[in-house]
Formats: structure tokens, C-alpha cells, sequence
């Protein structure tokens, strides 16, 4: 996927972030939703789902259920991460069977290590993102999967990072913030992940970055994701509450993959010690 929407080259019209939150565009953005799960999963007899726990892979997983394609959810963390434990919970109340992959220490610096090697990569965020895909792609590549599906694209859609937070509070260009994201998408995070993938033959589709969603996202201001009491993607956990998703589910406090798997405070530390370049 070489541009999100005509973002990516900086060509194409601006997202409008104009309209207010009407019934009819909560219906739309739903019904986009599931078409755009249903889209990707055409076709697909076994579909994976990088499964965090997390309001956007729940909603996906959730959504999922109604086509016929056979699910496989992958789970990756160190042994009681916050991801670990809630993906255990919420696949369990969505009737699913998450396959969890929990790192020792010396695993995940040893996955650090050999995603570094692939990517040809020095940035130490992009390999320690690029690692669960990586471990995700691997299982799901013995499991007989090539497709996996993931939740990238809902934090620059419905305001989901602190940064927006702090945006929207200190009276800051949201819209801009938000748009400029999206054009660096794909350059900035998905071709990195897209090639960890590729190495186990395995294909990552993004249900969030569906043009029609996108366009149905993008048209809603986007204060209306946030609350000056901290509340971040509230619009994305309406509509996930009206297609079913657990409440408890929707409105866990989510931190993002890195903190909520424990790797990033892993590898930091090998960092300090000099265990990893």
C-alpha cells in the first residue's frame, strides 16, 4: 500500500474533520467497518489477528466472528504483561482461543538481534515494533496462515496517542497533526512491519485503513475523540460498544504494543547494559 487515502505523497485533498457525530455517520462508519473486515477476509480460509487486547484488535476479532473464515489470534509478551493477561481475558469473552507467545529475556534479545539483522535497520523503535510481527508471522506461518489481520491506522484516525491528547489540550492543530500522520503511515511504520511479514510469506491487511472508512473517520472533527479528563478514541469506542464489543473491552485504558507487551522496558535495559546495539 504505497498511500493511505492520497495522503502518503503529501497529493490529494485534506481530510475534511468538519462534521459532527449524526446517527447516520455512526452507521456508516459501522457498516464501513464490517465491510472492510469482510473485504480482507474474502476468500481466506485461515486469518490471523495480531490479538493485544486492545480495543482495535478486539473490534477486528470481534468483528471477525461473522464471516467464515477460521480465526487464529497471536498474542505476544513477556510473562505477565498487561497485554498477556487481557488478550487471555478478552479472547475468552469473545469465545476465541488466543495463542500466546510469552519471551523470556533472552528470546526477545535474541528476536531483537536477528529483526535488526533483517531490516537492515538502526532504529530501535521500528525493530522492537517490527518484533511481535515478526514472532506473529512465524507461528502463523506454521499454523497454515497468510493473512493476518492488525489494528495499525486506529490511533491516527480516532486520536489515540498521548501526543493528540496533549494537542487538543494545549490548543494545538489537531487536524493537522492527525492528517500529517496519516500521509506517513505507510513510510514511517506499515513498510517495515510489511517486510517482517513477507519474510514467513505471511501478508498484514489493516481492516482501519479502509478507503471508505477513512474517508467516513476523517470526515468527523476530531476533538471529538478526546476529553480535556483524558478519555483518547471515544468515537471508535461508541461504535465498537453498538457492534457488540464487550464495554469492558472498548474502554480498557490500552498503552500502546511495545509498553503493553513489556518488550520496550526489556530492551531498553539490554540497551543500557550493552546487551543490544
Amino acid at each position: 500500500m504505497s498511500a493511505i487515502f492520497g495522503l502518503s505523497s503529501g497529493k490529494g485533498d485534506l481530510p475534511g474533520y468538519s462534521c459532527d457525530l449524526t446517527d447516520s455517520l455512526k452507521e456508516r462508519l459501522k457498516e464501513a467497518f464490517i465491510h472492510s473486515v469482510g473485504k480482507r477476509m474474502q476468500g481466506v480460509e485461515r486469518v490471523g489477528i495480531m490479538f493485544s487486547g486492545g480495543i482495535d484488535s478486539a473490534l477486528i476479532a470481534h468483528v471477525a466472528r461473522r464471516f467464515n473464515s477460521k480465526l487464529f489470534p497471536y498474542s505476544v509478551g513477556m510473562e505477565g504483561s498487561e497485554d498477556i493477561r487481557y488478550a487471555k481475558k478478552f479472547a475468552g469473552e469473545l469465545g476465541l482461543e488466543v495463542r500466546q507467545i510469552i519471551l523470556s529475556e533472552e528470546e526477545l534479545i535474541s528476536y531483537y538481534e536477528k529483526v535488526q539483522s533483517l531490516l537492515c535497520e538502526k532504529d530501535f523503535i521500528k525493530i522492537e515494533l517490527a518484533i511481535p510481527v515478526f514472532i506473529c508471522s512465524e507461528i502463523a506461518k506454521k499454523d497454515g496462515v497468510r493473512v493476518i489481520l492488525t489494528g495499525s491506522g486506529a490511533e491516527e484516525l480516532f486520536a489515540g496517542y498521548d501526543r493528540h491528547l496533549q494537542c487538543f489540550l494545549k490548543g494545538g492543530d489537531l487536524q493537522k497533526m492527525l492528517s500529517d500522520e496519516l500521509r506517513a503511515l505507510h513510510s514511517k511504520d506499515l513498510k517495515s512491519i510489511e517486510h517482517i511479514a513477507s519474510l514467513n510469506q505471511c501478508e498484514l491487511r489493516y481492516p482501519f485503513l479502509d478507503e471508505d472508512f477513512i474517508k467516513s473517520a476523517t470526515s468527523l472533527k476530531p476533538e471529538l475523540n478526546l476529553s480535556r479528563d483524558g478519555e483518547k478514541k471515544r468515537i471508535l469506542k461508541l461504535i465498537s460498544i453498538e457492534l457488540g464489543l464487550p464495554r469492558e473491552i472498548a474502554e480498557r485504558p490500552k498503552k500502546a504494543m511495545q509498553y503493553g507487551s513489556g518488550i520496550h522496558k526489556i530492551l531498553l535495559k539490554a540497551k543500557k547494559e550493552s546487551l543490544i546495539k
